[in-house]
């Protein structure tokens, strides 16, 4: 497995020295979906000459930019979507989580139903996009607690599913995992689908070792699926180089 935290640019070298394999950035103050190239290039720069490649981006979609509702900007979206594809190849990403429910959420009185086909649109238009520059976009489940549709690894893939596209697969993040009480066994069935995971001590949300959580149905849900791809700490951290030195001794002795 390799391993990495979300994070910011500034604690690429940090993370290089602990011995991470890469970093995971984020879409809208990263890659900057919508501003110039002259207003990137700085930024390109600095992540290209980074010692670890941010083989994944997450923070997709603004709250702004609503992919479901009555008040859809199709054009604005698949803009955003493209520049934030080829950004994310040139600077040697290889995945995209679309967790983002303050894009996503339903208000009320909304249908679920048109919700859900409207997400399947999006996400349609954005494989569109991941092909032409080799991008694999993840389906997130956010909890209740963040957000109200695509709640579950059950949730996504469905939704993976249904698009039916080989550049839409699906994330299986411990938190959202464990505060919706969803059993291990539904990482398993998504088995072929699952390409990205997040992980997090998930009472606190807080780093892998920070107390005495047990890991183990979760790593052993993974191996059972055959996942042998990127896990991302997506987690509070008080001292990051300390605490990041103890989220990667921790994972690893999950897969000794």
């Amino acid at each position: 497995m390799r391993f990495g935290i979300c994070t910011g640019i500034e604690n690429v070298n940090s993370l290089a020295q602990i011995g991470y394999d890469y970093i995971e950035l984020g879409v809208r103050n990263t890659l900057m979906p919508e501003a110039d190239e002259t207003e990137f290039e700085k930024m390109r720069e600095r992540i290209i000459q980074a010692p670890l490649k941010p083989e994944a981006y997450a923070g997709f979609i603004p709250r702004d930019l609503r992919v479901v509702g009555d008040a859809v900007d199709f054009p604005r979206l698949s803009r955003y979507v493209e520049t934030a594809c080829r950004r994310c190849s040139e600077t040697g990403g290889e995945v995209i989580v679309y967790g983002s429910s303050g894009s996503r959420n339903v208000e009320d009185n909304y249908s679920e139903e048109q919700a859900l086909n409207q997400i399947a649109e999006f996400l349609d238009m954005a494989a569109d996009h991941a092909e032409s520059y080799g991008i694999t976009i993840v389906v997130e489940p956010i909890c209740m607690k963040e957000g109200n549709i695509i709640r579950t690894v059950a949730d996504g893939l469905a939704m993976a599913k249904q698009v039916n596209r080989k550049e839409i697969k699906v994330l299986a993040d411990l938190y959202h995992i464990w505060q919706e009480s969803e059993p291990m066994q539904n990482i398993v069935d998504a088995a072929q689908w699952l390409t990205h995971v997040h992980i997090a001590e998930p009472v606190k949300r807080s780093y892998p070792g920070n107390d005495a959580f047990d890991f183990t149905d979760f790593f052993t849900a993974l191996k059972k699926a055959g996942y042998d791809g990127r896990i991302s700490c997506e987690c509070k951290f008080d001292n990051f180089q300390v605490d990041a030195q103890t989220a990667l001794k921790t994972m690893k002795a999950y897969v000794q």
